[in-house]
């Protein structure tokens, strides 16, 4: 899933579940690509990238939540 597919994609807390799912995944088999190799800095980088983006609205859906989960993955 790209990140431009969230928000079609995550509507739901069982979309949500799956994503989290992919997201486990995509961690083992491209481990080389996230940016955050631990929890902390995993967390560090979900909380920089919520404050810096303009991605997300005051009125959030579960699909924003995802982004900021995938943001977290690859957001330096």
């Amino acid at each position: 899933m790209k990140f431009n597919d969230i928000e079609n994609k995550v509507k739901s807390k069982k979309d949500l579940i799956q994503f989290l799912a992919i997201m486990k995944q995509d961690n083992i088999d491209n481990q080389l690509e996230w940016e955050s190799s631990n929890i902390v800095s995993f967390l560090d980088a979900m909380q920089r990238w919520a404050i810096d983006t303009d991605k997300l609205s005051e009125d959030a859906k579960w699909s924003e939540f995802a982004k900021i989960i995938y943001a977290g993955s690859r957001y330096e």
